[in-house]
């Protein structure tokens, strides 16, 4: 621990040094109260060899410290001063300089992103046109735009191709199979940054309204959508305020809205392609998020994360089916203790006709 008492020139002079992440914490943990806290981290974060958001999310360092150091990233390093800022905001919610920070130091690291957005449907051609127009409305930035159909009988594809929205053209095999081809594309073939998921009948009503979902999405790893029925049902939400710096925790979970990081996708991996029909497989999914350490808890019940900014859900009719959902059940209380990550088929025999499927999109 030599470091901890060389001066700010020595420090900034040992270029070719890597700070682990024990190192680091070492470091913040045994310096004296007269040190230069602020020299110090950046010091860490310019020679860290682990990700600087796995150190800046778990210090607890005065929020003033986190908010200069995000100026002082702000022109070298965008993703820096975007964690760090967020650090602040969370630390202080309500400061109306660090605020306005977060704002603007948001607004140009998002900028720098890629987003992918898929939309899932299934035989309701109307929810869909409204929600892709209404995408198309309210997005700003770079955004990849997916259309996952799940075999429609309707005019679906028509519409999609008449409005030269990208779509599948698959046969019918279920929510979970759906939703793993919009991911699949979106991560693998687009290469976007975060993935969020509409279900047909959830759009955004407002200017900009991906941002709140890619904040949290960045920040937690994984976030779902707070409808009304969860966040007014008495005793439902746990804590939080609902921002994607502090998203609600709720003992309840719908899938009609999700987002999540790449980091966090190549963790996990896609939704268990064992589960067929309606039920279960969102909610399977998200509880390995959490079994992962991302944001939520397995303690005593589950409880989930959630943010409702920027969508009304029109809650179109179901394709619930109740002997379906009882097998879906059934089968998330088996498969509870395999492994994290999972992949978007379950054989070869599978892959290959998944594959051929997202092939099939019409860009």
């Amino acid at each position: 621990m030599k470091l901890l008492g060389s001066k700010s020139s020595e420090l900034n002079n040992h270029i070719e040094v890597r700070v682990s992440l024990d190192t680091a914490r070492a470091i913040i943990a045994n310096c004296s109260a007269s040190s230069d806290i602020t020299t110090l981290v950046t010091f860490i974060l310019n020679h860290a060899d682990f990700p600087v958001s796995d150190f800046i999310m778990n210090e607890n360092l005065a929020p003033e410290t986190f908010r200069d150091l995000a100026i002082l990233f702000r022109k070298v390093s965008k993703c820096t001063s975007f964690w760090l800022i967020a650090r602040a905001k969370m630390l202080r919610p309500d400061g109306p300089v660090i605020s306005d920070l977060f704002d603007s130091i948001s607004d140009e690291y998002l900028a720098t992103l890629n987003v992918g957005i898929g939309v899932i449907t299934y035989n309701r051609k109307d929810y869909l046109a409204k929600t892709v127009e209404a995408v198309k409305a309210f997005t700003t930035g770079n955004y990849q735009l997916v259309v996952a159909d799940d075999g429609s009988k309707d005019d679906t594809v028509d519409w999609c191709k008449q409005n030269d929205v990208p779509h599948t053209n698959c046969a019918n095999k279920g929510v979970v199979r759906n939703k793993n081809r919009a991911l699949y594309y979106l991560n693998e073939v687009k290469k976007v940054d975060v993935l969020i998921l509409l279900e047909d009948d959830c759009r955004p009503n407002k200017e900009n309204w991906q941002k709140e979902w890619v904040i949290a999405a960045l920040l937690w790893g994984h976030i779902n959508y707070a409808h009304k029925r969860i966040i007014q049902k008495e005793e439902a939400v746990v804590s939080g305020t609902g921002s994607s710096t502090s998203p609600y925790l709720c003992k309840l979970v719908t899938g009609q809205c999700t987002a999540c990081s790449k980091d966090a996708m190549e963790n996990i991996g896609y939704l268990d392609p064992r589960f067929s029909g309606y039920g279960a497989g969102h909610v399977e999914w998200t509880e390995r998020f959490i079994r992962q350490g991302y944001n939520g808890t397995t303690e005593k019940h589950w409880v989930y994360p959630a943010i409702n900014s920027g969508l009304n859900s029109d809650d179109a009719p179901t394709f619930k089916n109740p002997e379906q959902l009882e097998k879906n059940r059934a089968l998330k209380k088996k498969i509870s203790k395999e492994s994290h990550k999972r992949e978007a088929w379950v054989d070869t025999e599978e892959k290959n006709e998944f594959l051929k499927e997202i092939e099939s999109i019409n860009t």
